[in-house]
């Protein structure tokens, strides 16, 4: 936590955001740092724009070279673009606020992580972001959610919005097939 805080207050690097997030509906979101001794001070964001809002986040201070070496993976699996500092910390806000107003809380060390944001002012990003799709939230259950996980994340949006309030696909098991 003392590390997070440390870094807020460095000189930005990097922020990215992946290229088809609002079509995948999911996504990586870097934000990093400058840090002394030519190393970087990074999060990443794992963000649901259609329901979830924050599913991972993880922060790392690492060499430069490190860092672009972990980075390159992700910059091709996602296709990442540089992004404004402020509309990437108003797009992780926006999609953590989202599922927040569902009744879904953002992964429990997204208090911690966000400290990254700094002074980074996201009323600066003049971007709008329109969270769910088609006008309301769409749930896709992920291969590390369990069946009960699902089930209550439903749950919870059919409590929320009713039954036709939100759409979602989950995923089936055909060993038994």
């Amino acid at each position: 936590e003392k590390q997070v805080a440390f870094v807020a207050g460095m000189p930005i690097h990097e922020c990215l955001v992946p290229r088809g997030l609002f079509d995948l509906g999911l996504g990586s979101i870097v934000v990093s740092r400058k840090m002394p001794n030519d190393h970087i001070g990074f999060a990443i964001f794992l963000v649901d724009v259609f329901c979830l809002g924050v599913k991972s986040c993880l922060f790392a201070a690492l060499p430069r070279g490190e860092y672009e070496r972990k980075l390159g993976d992700l910059r091709q699996a996602e296709g990442l673009e540089p992004i404004q500092p402020a509309c990437a910390v108003k797009l992780v806000q926006n999609a953590a606020a989202y599922a927040q107003d569902l009744g879904l809380s953002p992964h429990w060390e997204y208090a911690t992580i966000k400290k990254i944001f700094g002074d980074i002012n996201p009323a600066l990003c003049p971007q709008e972001f329109k969270l769910g799709k088609d006008g309301k939230p769409r749930y896709i259950s992920g291969p590390h959610e369990t069946m009960a996980d699902s089930e209550m994340i439903i749950d919870i949006l059919n409590k929320k919005l009713g039954p036709g309030g939100f759409d979602y696909m989950m995923k089936v098991d055909l060993q038994d097939e």
